[in-house]
């Protein structure tokens, strides 16, 4: 808590060592070629952003979750979000089960696979999970395809909400051509209790994301990460100025501070944090706004 105010982060992850392993198997699966390529454009990535993917933490998920529960403690963050990245990643389920109550997840799945559903179903009756991410541009699927509607009917039946990772992204795998929120509208439209999230501001279509704002009412928008995103449009845009938009657009019930925090080595996002708290008391905000988009939203969705 800070000045008063509750911190719930909602977005955030964990790497450890069996992370990587998943990543290097999944790379080496794809046979010697793919993985020269990907090793050229990794290299390539550290070179220009001067910063890794992954770290060799191999501690147990107790220490690790002690250990992210100190940095929490350190940067005054009451809970947090941790999001899944791979259907098969058991080791979040205990990292969060670790964490006392103080963590809680969004888990996923393989939107196309037919046992999707019931994946899910098991994870949020059986292991406490809170919502879904999907992640349309490493997985390769438009939102709108009826073959997945199966999944998002579940999520209703279930009434969690649905997070998808559009726009650019850091991995390897993705293929712009999956990243535009406008496939959202048919599933925002059909699906009206279903409360979906689209995190960083849309990684680069915020454009589109006001857009949909005009159409629904059960989109939300996350701040999480650094928005570089910012910095590779053809204009100039301030990240104070996204905010005032958003703030305008979607207002204070339907926007959620996240950090994105996700190494330990580099520990909690702090300064994210503090500019966004900065940005949002000097937009002029109610303490009870701000608490909306600090913890409360998130709150409201998840239960956490």
């Amino acid at each position: 808590m800070i000045d008063g105010i509750e911190i719930i982060d909602g977005h955030m992850h964990i790497f450890t060592s069996k992370f990587t392993e998943r990543v290097k198997a999944r790379v080496k699966e794809k046979g010697p070629e793919y993985e020269k390529a990907f090793s050229t454009w990794q290299e390539g990535f550290r070179r220009k952003y001067n910063t890794g993917f992954s770290e060799e933490n191999e501690d147990p998920l107790e220490k690790i979750a002690a250990d992210w529960c100190a940095e929490l403690d350190r940067c005054e963050v009451d809970k947090a979000l941790f999001i899944g990245l791979y259907p098969e990643e058991d080791e979040l389920t205990d990292f969060i089960a670790a964490g006392k109550g103080r963590f809680t997840g969004f888990c996923t799945v393989d939107p196309l696979d037919p046992r999707a559903p019931e994946l899910l179903r098991k994870r949020v009756k059986e292991e406490g999970y809170a919502g879904l991410k999907l992640y349309p541009p490493t997985q390769c699927f438009l939102p709108s395809d009826r073959a997945v509607y199966p999944l998002y009917e579940e999520a209703e039946a279930l009434s969690i909400p649905i997070m998808f990772h559009l726009g650019i992204t850091l991995s390897y795998d993705t293929d712009l051509r999956y990243a535009d929120p406008l496939e959202l509208h048919p599933v925002l439209r059909d699906f009206p209790e279903v409360n979906i999230i689209v995190p960083h501001f849309g990684s680069g279509y915020f454009r589109e994301l006001l857009f949909l704002a005009y159409h629904v009412n059960n989109l939300y928008v996350d701040t999480s990460g650094t928005n570089v995103w910012v910095k590779y449009l053809p204009y100039q845009l301030e990240l104070s100025e996204v905010f005032v938009r958003a703030l305008d657009i979607f207002g204070p019930e339907r926007i959620i501070f996240g950090t994105d925090s996700r190494m330990l080595a580099q520990g909690y996002r702090e300064g994210v944090l503090q500019d966004q708290l900065r940005i949002l008391r000097e937009s002029g905000l109610k303490s009870e706004e701000l608490s909306l988009i600090m913890a409360g939203n998130i709150s409201r969705l998840t239960g956490i």
